[in-house]
C-alpha cells in the first residue's frame, strides 16, 4: 500500500464513489452510514469481510444486534465522544472484526459514521488522516441530505396533523395530496399515541425509529410529536388479523423503548382503518384510551387496543356528566353512611371485590383478611343495601358508581395494593 493519499478536491455525486475512493487508498473495505446506521455507501471492492459487515450490506442498515452488542461494550460511546478516527478491536460476539472508524459529526451533532475494515494493512496516522478528509466530505453531504428530508418530513407531518384535525372533507382530495407529496397510503392503518413521563426529543424519536424498524411486518408511515406524546400512523405488510399480535407489537416497543430510554410509557391505540377520512376519529379513540389509563392507572393497566375497551370508553364521558351534578349516588349512599358512623371498610370491600372480578381468594388477600371475614362483610352489605350483588343490573351500576365518583379514593386503595 502506498501512502499518497487521495484526492478530495473533485465532486462526489454519491457516497458509494466516497466509498470506493477511499477504499482504493486504503486497500480495505469501507461502510458509510447515516445516524440511523442506514448504509448510504459501501465499497464495491471485493476483499474477504466478516459477518457484521455481510448482514449490514444485505439489509441495507446495521443490525440491531450489533449496534446493541457494540453500546454494551462502551464502543459507540468511545466513537461518539471523540472527534477523531479510532482504531476498535474485534467484537467476535457479533461478528465484527478489527476496525478503524470515525463519527461523522457537525458542531455537537453525530450525522453518520464511516468505518474501515482493519486487515493489519492501515499504516498509522495515514489511515487516520484520509478517513477525517473523508468523514468531512461525508459530512457535507449529510447535511443537503438533511436539509433535503426536514424539508419532506415537515410537508409529511402538516399532512398528518391535517388527517388527525379533520381538516379534509373527502376521501378522494385525501389521496389526490398524499399523492402530490409521493406518499404510498396503504389499504389499511392504525393510529398508536405513546406518552412518556418525560419531555420527548429528537434523541428519543431517532431511537422509536430504530427500534420500530426491528420488526420487518411493520411500516411507520407517519410519526410526529407534541410535548410528551408520539403520535404514529402505522400498518403491516401482511395483514394482522388477531388483536393479540397487534397487542404484542405494541406492548414490546414500548418495553424496549422504556428500558433504553429509562422513561415510563402508556401507549392506546386504534382499530385498524381503510378510510384516511376516518384518521382524525382513530386518534381520539387511542387518546381515550390514555385518558381511562390516567384516570383510573390501576384498573386500566392493562388497556392498550380500542376494540377492546368495552365500557371503558363512557367513563370519561360518565364523569363529566357526574360534574354537572351536585347529587352522589344513591346506591352508595348507605355503604357510606354505614362506614362513617361505624369505622368499617365496606365501600372498599365492595370496591376491591368488584375489581377483582368477584374473586374471594384474591379479594381477601388484597384487604389481609381471612375469606370467611370478607363473605361475613358481602353478607352484610347485603343486609345494609337490600340488595344482592348476584344482580347485574346493582353490581354494574354499583361499579359504575364507584369507579367514576369515588375515583381518588378508589385509586389510592389500589396504589396502596401494589
Amino acid at each position: 500500500m502506498t501512502d499518497s493519499e487521495p484526492s478530495f478536491d473533485r465532486f462526489f455525486d454519491s457516497m458509494e464513489s466516497l466509498a470506493d475512493t477511499l477504499s482504493e487508498s486504503l486497500q480495505s473495505q469501507v461502510t458509510i452510514e447515516d445516524s440511523n446506521h442506514h448504509v448510504i455507501g459501501y465499497s464495491s471492492h471485493q476483499f474477504e469481510s466478516d459477518p457484521a459487515r455481510i448482514s449490514t450490506i444485505i439489509g441495507k442498515r446495521v443490525p440491531n444486534t450489533v449496534i446493541i452488542g457494540l453500546r454494551k461494550k462502551g464502543v459507540m460511546h468511545q466513537l461518539e465522544n471523540t472527534a477523531h478516527p479510532i482504531r476498535i478491536p474485534a467484537v467476535m460476539e457479533v461478528g465484527l472484526g478489527p476496525r478503524l472508524a470515525m463519527c461523522i459529526r457537525h458542531h455537537q451533532e453525530i450525522l453518520g459514521y464511516i468505518w474501515v475494515v482493519d486487515r493489519g494493512n492501515l499504516a498509522e496516522g495515514h489511515a487516520e488522516r484520509v478517513v477525517e478528509k473523508a468523514a468531512g466530505i461525508a459530512g457535507r453531504y449529510l447535511l443537503k441530505q438533511r436539509g433535503w428530508k426536514i424539508r419532506q418530513e415537515k410537508a409529511h407531518e402538516d399532512f398528518f396533523w391535517k388527517l388527525l384535525t379533520s381538516h379534509y372533507e373527502t376521501e378522494p382530495r385525501i389521496r389526490q395530496e398524499a399523492e402530490g407529496f409521493s406518499i404510498l397510503l396503504p389499504e389499511s392503518y392504525y393510529i398508536g399515541v405513546l406518552e412518556s413521563d418525560k419531555t420527548i426529543d429528537e434523541r428519543f424519536i431517532q431511537r422509536f425509529r430504530q427500534l420500530a424498524e426491528t420488526d420487518a411486518n411493520q411500516r411507520l408511515l407517519f410519526l410526529t410529536a407534541e410535548h410528551n406524546r408520539l403520535i404514529l400512523l402505522f400498518s403491516f405488510v401482511f395483514p394482522v388479523e388477531e388483536p393479540e399480535l397487534l397487542s404484542s407489537f405494541v406492548h414490546k416497543l414500548i418495553q424496549e423503548l422504556g428500558q433504553s430510554e429509562s422513561c415510563v410509557l402508556t401507549a392506546g391505540c386504534s382499530p385498524g382503518y381503510r378510510e384516511y377520512l376516518s384518521a382524525a376519529a382513530a386518534y381520539r379513540e387511542a387518546l381515550t384510551i390514555l385518558e381511562v389509563k390516567k384516570l383510573l392507572p390501576y384498573h386500566a393497566r392493562h388497556l392498550l387496543l380500542y376494540e377492546e375497551i368495552g365500557f371503558w370508553a363512557y367513563i370519561p364521558a360518565i364523569m363529566e356528566q357526574k360534574r354537572s351534578r351536585t347529587r352522589k349516588s344513591r346506591l352508595l349512599y348507605p355503604l357510606k353512611a354505614h362506614d362513617r358512623e361505624h369505622k368499617s371498610d365496606f365501600l372498599k370491600t365492595i370496591a376491591v371485590y368488584l375489581t377483582l372480578n368477584g374473586n374471594l381468594k384474591e379479594a381477601a388477600a388484597f384487604l389481609h383478611i381471612h375469606t370467611n371475614t370478607l363473605m361475613y362483610r358481602l353478607n352484610r352489605i347485603a343486609e345494609i343495601t337490600g340488595r344482592s350483588l348476584k344482580e347485574t343490573d346493582y353490581r354494574t351500576s354499583v361499579y359504575l358508581d364507584i369507579l367514576t365518583e369515588e375515583t381518588a379514593q378508589l385509586n389510592g386503595w389500589f396504589q396502596e395494593g401494589k
